[in-house]
């Protein structure tokens, strides 16, 4: 049976994300294996993995090119500091 690992809560962090018309602040849930969940305005929106060459790639949900390249980006530089 696989074990299934958890998204962190506690370690989520807030980005500040453009989207076509706003501009919003969405919640980056990330669980040990690298995967990480987004969440905008209490939804899951998609769920990402950011892999070895420090790209994201979704394995569920659809994001357009833009805000994939501000999530990937994002990511980096909040674990860069």
């Amino acid at each position: 049976m696989l074990q299934q690992i958890a998204f962190i809560p506690q370690h989520q962090f807030h980005v500040l994300i453009n989207f076509k018309n706003d501009e919003r602040a969405v919640a980056v849930l990330p669980n040990e294996a690298g995967r990480f969940r987004v969440v905008d305005q209490g939804k899951i929106i998609a769920e990402v993995n950011f892999d070895k060459n420090s790209s994201v790639t979704c394995c569920q949900g659809r994001l357009a090119p833009g805000v994939k390249a501000q999530l990937e980006s994002q990511i980096k530089n909040h674990y860069r500091s």
